[in-house]
């Protein structure tokens, strides 16, 4: 008997911590190389700047400058569901947070969630900052 109700229990376990309907972000492969020199990045030449670029990443990315020598790079995509087009993040300056603009999920400029319905943090990419050339390398 206590053999028959530990595999039972141990077979809700398992099927019960399986999210089915969870929606990821895809990967994406990214390999960028930005000249911080160029006037289109002046936004981010300044500690707190931020930047859309929407030409890499899966919706998109936000560059946002944390230190003088650290960038924190995200994927647009809202992690709530990130599948339709419509759940893309772009900065909301009025509360200096990142918002959907189709579930009004909000997110801090470090990729966590603030307000839901989204519950996972903004999907993060690598960045590498090589003051000398002033370029910024963003990869996955």
């Amino acid at each position: 008997m206590t053999t028959l109700l530990k595999g039972t229990l141990l077979l809700l376990l398992l099927v019960g911590c399986r999210d089915q309907n969870r929606d990821f972000v895809p990967n994406i492969q990214v390999e960028v190389l930005i000249n911080l020199n160029l006037p289109s990045y002046q936004a981010i030449n300044v500690v707190g700047g931020l930047i859309e670029f929407p030409s890499a990443g899966y919706r998109g990315l936000i560059i946002y400058r944390q230190t003088i020598d650290e960038f924190l790079v995200f994927d647009q995509a809202c992690t709530y569901m990130p599948s339709d087009p419509c759940h893309v993040v772009s900065l909301d300056s009025t509360v200096n947070l990142l918002q959907c603009a189709c579930c009004e999920s909000r997110f801090s400029l470090d990729g966590f969630p603030a307000r839901g319905p989204a519950v996972f943090n903004l999907k993060p990419y690598r960045s590498l900052f090589s003051p000398n050339s002033n370029t910024l390398r963003i990869t996955n």
